[in-house]
């Protein structure tokens, strides 16, 4: 639906102006003062709220909560790595979230997908062990290493001397983003969010 030119009555959610941030709501200045203000008061940290996804941004999702809009930070959208948005969320989609905290002065409500699931990292010790060979995916080449994906919000570190035998110029000539890898894992620390694995297959 194309609204170039259309007047809209819209309401400041957010100013930024030393990042240059402006953010609007149609759906926000639709709802009577009255009906915001109960949800605000209404709502507390740790509650489990139902809305509807509105927008899309690079730093995370709107969501309408019947009057009001909440943000979901892309930071709380997975426990793993999230490019855009767009990946996880559509408009229009109906969900459930988290309530992280509600300020009623600056009528904002800080929104969680990933609180609504256990954190990997608290039973990542429970769940694997040191030796054992497990699948993922390369997310990420760096000079010293490459990340893998073993699960949703479980990410290690092959450290470049675990990459291969041999010399390579860079670990891209040993593996890519996207690549599916079996690896060993080295060392797990879950209180630092810490996986080390291995390409080496065998120790």
């Amino acid at each position: 639906m194309n609204r170039v030119g259309e007047m809209m009555r819209l309401r400041v959610i957010e100013l930024l102006v030393d990042k240059n941030r402006l953010i609007l709501s149609e759906r926000a200045a639709q709802a009577n003062p009255g009906e915001r203000a109960t949800i605000l008061h209404t709502l507390q940290a740790g509650d489990i709220v139902e809305g509807i996804v509105t927008n899309l941004c690079d730093f995370g999702a709107f969501v309408d909560l019947g009057g009001l809009e909440g943000l979901i930070h892309i930071s709380e959208l997975s426990w793993g790595r999230v490019g855009h948005p767009e990946s996880i969320l559509v408009r229009g989609q109906s969900l459930r979230a988290y309530v992280l905290g509600v300020d009623q002065e600056a009528s904002r409500i800080a929104l969680s997908l990933k609180r609504l699931r256990p954190d990997p990292w608290k039973t990542v010790q429970e769940r694997y062990s040191v030796g054992q060979v497990v699948e993922g995916i390369i997310t990420n080449v760096v000079d010293f290493g490459a990340f893998a994906c073993i699960e949703e919000g479980l990410e290690g570190l092959i450290h470049v001397s675990e990459l291969a035998e041999g010399h390579f110029l860079h670990p891209r000539n040993v593996v890519k983003e996207g690549q599916y890898v079996r690896a060993r894992i080295l060392n797990i620390n879950g209180a630092a969010r810490r996986l080390g694995l291995s390409l080496r297959l065998e120790g």
